[in-house]
């Protein structure tokens, strides 16, 4: 009990006082609202009987091609829809609430709720979606904010049902388009009065995005009103959640890619004015991030939460970027991001990334991991040493073990973790950066950075790695420094079709071409783990296990990539 107690203290003491205060106003809000909500009530407040806003003459375009990914058909030819590998029939009228995933942060109901989905419909089905959800989801009841009217879900839906009005609503009768606008602008407003301030981060600017793209679809005072919000919103977001050397300060690689895309959306609708003028100096920072985030097979680093496909493809961000501002972005040799603690080497087709980064911010530590002093590394196109991703938000297990330092490419000091997670999203006492020195060229980069993650323990101990980068080779050099005899083990987690073989002493890694030596001056084992690179996804892999000794100790590793003839 006194351990909970600790965690709550420093969750709360590292949360700021204008997050409890909208926090608190929040909870007392919908309380009221739910038990005071009748039948009656919730149609008058979510259909007004008459628009406040006219549809403007030009509604803004979709900026990305329609994703599909998220409808299917079945073996027996019915339409499925499917989020976090998850698949349900697509039925008219929909379950909007199936009791079944009505528990932890309930994030496939959520993902039912984007209706992102109805992109990958047929144009004669798209509205029949759009209406029947309008029937079966009348704001204000019983825990009307867990899903259907969750702020984070209602901001990415009227900005799916926008773009899909201006794509297909000319088909539509005025009955139905009258329907569509009245329920669009009550979500709107409802919007305004339920922005997620308590929580900021990605969470906000996807609101700030609603309140931009509908101030262009509508037109009328009222709209503009919600364009001026928007705009100030944003540019106070920028600020904080975007570093100086371009990333977004939540710290996740995946997070950065999703809003990096939606602030290009945002670009996309705005008049020209400070907003616009300061999205312009931040987007081509953070493409340049995203693009030296990418490995050789495409896709985006895992480090801290996200997966794979959680949002639009590197490729297709870096592509619009390109259109929109017309200048290619090239990625970087060597790769270096002081503020954010990020560091690389790239060369042809590998890429080595070294996380020395800090948690997350400290009053939103909810994506972070116990990654520090952790790499990712691919060679000939192939991931080799991988971070393992996440598999859900729900609290549990997996939720656990994916946020785990004994889950990444670091070390671990008698299996404890380098930040005290708690529940899905709260953290405890957590590790900080304590020294981060760089050096390095296109051709060879070295990092030495240390975290003190594990001073609640006896004696105090520090890790400190030294990550010597070249094309070809990489050697760490861990030191625990003081400490009281913890047991250090250092892991590195394999890419599943990594095969590992044993030469002697040493290790051999092989891939589709390449070959790889694992040198150590302590003992070797291989041992099973899982690993999650998109929601929902769990995949058998290995790692290798290093017990280099009893604090203070040390323990250096060689990687060599080696000729090999396939």
């Amino acid at each position: 009990m006194l351990s909970k107690y600790r965690l709550l203290y420093h969750s709360i003491i590292n949360t700021r006082p204008s997050q409890l205060y909208h926090r608190l106003r929040l909870q007392i809000k919908r309380r009221l609202l739910s038990n005071l909500a009748s039948e009656s009530y919730a149609a008058k407040t979510a259909l007004s009987a008459e628009l406040n806003n006219s549809l403007a003459s030009h509604p803004p375009p979709a900026l990305f091609e329609p994703r599909k990914q998220f409808v299917r058909k079945s073996k027996s030819n019915d339409l499925e829809v499917g989020f976090l590998n998850v698949w349900r029939p697509l039925q008219n009228p929909m379950n909007w609430h199936p009791f079944e995933m009505k528990k932890g942060t309930r994030l496939w109901l959520l993902n039912l709720h984007y209706m992102e989905f109805i992109e990958g419909i047929d144009s004669e089905y798209w509205f029949g979606c759009i209406k029947d959800w309008i029937d079966a989801n009348r704001p204000y009841n019983k825990g009307y904010w867990l899903d259907d009217w969750n702020s984070y879900s209602l901001s990415i839906r009227v900005v799916v049902w926008m773009q899909q009005f201006e794509r297909r609503g000319s088909s539509l009768s005025d009955t139905d388009k009258a329907i569509f606008l009245r329920s669009l602008e009550a979500q709107v407003r409802f919007l305004k009065s339920n922005l997620e301030v308590d929580i900021g981060g990605n969470h906000l600017v996807k609101n700030i995005k609603a309140l931009l793209w509908a101030s262009q679809f509508f037109d009328g005072p009222e709209a503009r009103r919600w364009g001026k919000l928007g705009s100030q919103l944003l540019r106070k977001a920028l600020i904080e959640q975007v570093t100086s050397d371009g990333v977004h300060f939540e710290l996740s690689p995946a997070y950065h890619t999703q809003v990096f895309a939606d602030l290009l959306e945002c670009y996309s609708v705005l008049d020209d004015g400070l907003a616009k003028y300061e999205l312009e100096k931040v987007l081509p920072k953070m493409a340049q991030f995203l693009a030296d985030m990418v490995h050789p097979d495409g896709m985006i680093s895992l480090f801290s939460d996200g997966g794979l496909n959680m949002t639009y493809s590197p490729a297709e961000c870096l592509s619009m970027f390109e259109r929109v501002f017309r200048t290619k972005v090239c990625q970087a040799n060597f790769i270096a991001y002081p503020e954010a603690g990020y560091f690389g080497l790239r060369h042809e087709d590998s890429l080595i990334l070294m996380d020395a980064a800090e948690l997350a911010p400290r009053y939103l530590p909810g994506h972070g991991h116990g990654d520090a002093l952790s790499f990712e590394w691919s060679v000939a196109g192939q991931r080799v040493i991988t971070d393992p991703g996440v598999f859900e938000y729900n609290p549990g297990e997996l939720r656990d073990f994916a946020r785990s330092t004994r889950n990444h490419n670091t070390v671990t000091l008698d299996g404890q973790d380098q930040t005290e997670f708690w529940q899905a999203f709260r953290v405890g006492r957590r590790a900080s950066i304590t020294t981060c020195e760089v050096d390095g060229s296109p051709e060879s980069a070295t990092v030495f950075a240390a975290h003190d993650g594990y001073r609640r323990l006896r004696g105090r101990p520090i890790h400190t790695r030294h990550l010597t980068m070249t094309p070809h080779q990489i050697t760490i050099k861990d030191s625990i420094l003081y400490g009281s005899g913890q047991r250090a083990i250092a892991r590195l987690i394999l890419d599943p079709q990594i095969e590992v073989n044993k030469l002697g002493r040493d290790w051999t890694l092989r891939g589709a071409q390449l070959a790889i030596t694992v040198e150590c001056d302590h003992p070797i084992a291989v041992e099973e783990t899982i690993c999650f690179f998109d929601f929902g996804h769990k995949r058998k892999t290995k790692q290798l296990v290093i017990d280099f000794g009893c604090a203070p100790c040390s323990c250096e590793t060689i990687l060599t990539v080696v000729p090999v003839a396939f």
